[in-house]
């Protein structure tokens, strides 16, 4: 035991100064394979300046005159002084303060040590130690001396700007929300170890003698590991995971950290809000804040990623959604589980709002397609009725009101469109293979019907192509023949039809002798409730035809007839294997 405190001071300097040099390596190998972070560079500074005073106090320590001890003993303080603005750097550089370290305040630095370093070697006559003399500390020696009043200065602001860079890493150890409990016993103790060894020995409260030459950059350099291996181990402090903490606390949703016994060990402050529990939530069960409310919730849990639950406030009544993730090993053993809590009250109520429109546009579509469709057949039955009990003039008015019914009979079926297509109803928006021909065959032969005025023709054959859609393309080239007939100004509208294929898609064009379009309206006619020109009706179908077509993959367009009138394109994506 007596031979082990002979060669104390030897073990723990040659243990700091392996220590650091590993340490310094370490950080230099992260650094250069990396990413060069402000911490990354500022812990490497640390590293290397613990090593110089731990390699010169090993130096000192092991020389065998005073000249050399003198010597080693006035190098070791470039590593001493230089360590504490790295500790202070190391600390500002791991919180939001990094704006501070940078090369100017690193350049003040210098300039303020410099005069210092050129004091250590002013000879004959010492401005910093007075009396350096030799000591015998067991089988060794080491330089004692008195200090100057400069000496006593340089000393004070060491252990101010270091007691400030300490201070501020533990303030981000405990404002960190990322830490654990193991990350943060390992940063404490590595953090306060060489405060309390320092105080300790120069107070003799040690149960063993040591020079304070040997235990201070010892203790710094073990200190300094510790930090180390809980930063770069546990990527602590690093710009992205303190982005993530900060994240998680200032974010609208709940977090909450539960282990494996349902135990809650981490919750920001939007979890208490959107549960309406003010105590912390910390070290409560997670079961505690759902059994009250609903006693499904935690077994849902278990077997799902997400679950919802409601809750009852003071002033209403809050839906909440919380999504579970459970955090595994390696091999697959769960050891906690996140859960994320939102606040959906807000979309609960659209959802239900938004059901309510759905109906109610449900039972117009309903009234649209039965009651008002009925009613208008009736009207147009008993028109043709009264054709044979009229003269000359009420035949005309007959013709007005059969007109005003067709027309309102056209309306209803676009308006049913239009409410099919804003329901999403599944049999509506299904597509599948629809024949070209067929399609607009059966469309011409009912415009031919309803304006047997106008005149309807097909240019060259139609292309029996299948066309990937569904049975509101009747819908398409009905409301684009009816406009054709209906805009027209000619006394005998007339209307062309042809479709060409070429690759992969086909074109359909409706052509009509009526007013044509204005450049500038061609391509606002088919805005919403745009009525077109000098039109009566409500603008919905070319509205309608532009939605449906550009729901297939196609496109819509207007030019210009020769010589008048327009030119409705339509171009269509054909169906695979057509």
């Amino acid at each position: 035991m007596d031979g082990f405190r002979f060669y104390l001071p030897l073990i723990l300097i040659v243990l700091a100064t392996s220590v650091g040099v590993l340490t310094s390596v370490y950080a230099a190998h992260y650094l250069n394979k990396y990413e060069r972070t402000k911490q990354a560079m500022a812990f490497t500074v640390l590293a290397a300046a613990i090593t110089i005073w731990t390699f010169f106090a090993l130096l000192q320590l092991t020389a065998t005159t005073f000249a050399h001890s003198y010597w080693a003993y006035k190098m070791l303080h470039f590593g001493s002084f230089t360590t504490a603005p790295a500790v202070l750097f190391y600390g500002l550089s791991m919180g939001d303060a990094r704006r501070w370290v940078h090369w100017k305040t690193a350049s003040v630095v210098v300039v303020l040590l410099s005069p210092v370093f050129v004091f250590l070697f002013t000879e004959p006559v010492p401005v910093l130690f007075e009396d350096p003399h030799l000591i015998s500390f067991g089988a060794f020696s080491v330089i004692q001396h008195g200090n100057s009043t400069l000496y006593v200065s340089y000393l004070s602001a060491f252990y101010i700007i270091a007691t400030v860079g300490l201070s501020y890493i533990v303030y981000q150890t405990w404002t960190d929300r990322s830490l654990g409990s193991s990350q943060t016993a390992i940063l404490v103790s590595a953090i306060f170890a060489p405060m309390l060894l320092s105080v300790a020995q120069t107070f003799s409260l040690l149960p063993f003698e040591t020079p304070g030459t040997i235990l201070t950059p010892t203790s710094f350099s073990v200190g300094m590991a510790g930090v180390g291996y809980a930063a770069f181990r546990y990527e602590i402090f690093d710009t992205k995971a303190l982005a993530r903490s900060r994240t998680v606390e200032n974010m609208s949703e709940g977090y909450l950290l539960v282990d494996t016994d349902g135990e809650i060990i981490d919750a920001n402050q939007s979890a208490r809000s959107l549960l309406d529990v003010e105590t912390p939530l910390t070290d409560m069960q997670f079961s505690d804040l759902v059994s009250t409310r609903d006693e499904q919730v935690l077994r849902e849990a278990e077997t799902t990623q997400s679950f919802e639950t409601h809750i009852e406030t003071e002033t209403e009544t809050r839906t909440l959604e919380i999504s579970s993730s459970h955090f595994t090993t390696e091999t697959g053993q769960t050891i906690g589980t996140l859960f994320v809590i939102r606040d959906i009250t807000t979309r609960k109520e659209a959802q239900k709002q938004l059901e309510e429109q759905r109906n109610n546009l449900d039972l117009l579509n309903q009234v649209l397609r039965h009651d008002i469709r009925n009613d208008l057949q009736l009207v147009t039955g008993y028109s043709n009725i009264l054709t044979d009990h009229v003269d000359e003039e009420g035949t005309e008015h007959l013709n007005t009101v059969r007109e005003s019914a067709n027309h309102s009979v056209e309306l209803t079926k676009t308006a049913r469109d239009m409410a099919d297509v804003m329901l999403a109803r599944e049999n509506s928006q299904q597509q599948h293979q629809v024949n070209l021909r067929n399609t607009l065959t059966r469309e011409l032969d009912k415009i031919e019907a309803e304006y047997p005025d106008a005149h309807v023709m097909v240019e060259g054959e139609l292309p029996s192509v299948q066309i990937q859609a569904n049975r509101m393309l009747d819908s398409v080239f009905r409301n684009l023949l009816s406009n054709a007939v209906q805009h027209n100004d000619k006394d005998v509208p007339e209307v062309s039809v042809s479709a060409t294929s070429h690759d992969d898609r086909v074109t359909v064009r409706i052509a009509d002798n009526g007013p044509g379009v204005p450049d500038g309206q061609k391509e606002e006619i088919f805005g919403k409730g745009e009525k077109g020109l000098d039109s009566s009706g409500t603008g919905l179908g070319l509205y309608l035809v532009q939605h449906l077509v550009t729901h297939y993959g196609g496109e819509v367009w207007i030019e210009d007839n020769d010589p008048e009138g327009a030119v409705f394109a339509v171009e269509l994506p054909l169906a695979e294997n057509s």
